[in-house]
């Protein structure tokens, strides 16, 4: 019977040990899969931020709805998603544009 005391706790250490290792690896791999699609969102907003800079210099104005609306979509990207500035230089560019008045 001496045995038994030292066994049972070996093995309730064991499976408390298996369990936080669970719960741990759980958190990692959830964590993997919200950073990558937050990677992905990031990407899509940059996409859709340059292709609507780029159509707008392309004609030459924009109207207040066109900057608003490119201001904020820049605002979630480097704000909200963590850009790394690569849309600065294409807001700029935008902002410099004459209003569109129709």
């Amino acid at each position: 019977m001496e045995w038994l005391i030292p066994l049972l706790s070996g093995a309730c250490g064991a499976g408390i040990f298996s369990f936080v290792q669970f719960l741990i690896n759980r958190r990692d791999k959830k964590k993997e899969a919200e950073s990558a699609e937050r990677k992905a969102l990031r990407y899509l907003m940059l996409y859709i931020i340059q292709d609507t800079a780029r159509e707008l210099i392309a004609d030459g104005k924009a109207t207040m709805d066109d900057k608003r609306q490119l201001h904020q979509w820049h605002e979630v990207y480097h704000n909200g998603l963590g850009g790394n500035g690569d849309a600065d230089k294409l807001i700029e560019a935008v902002d410099r544009l004459p209003f569109d008045l129709n």
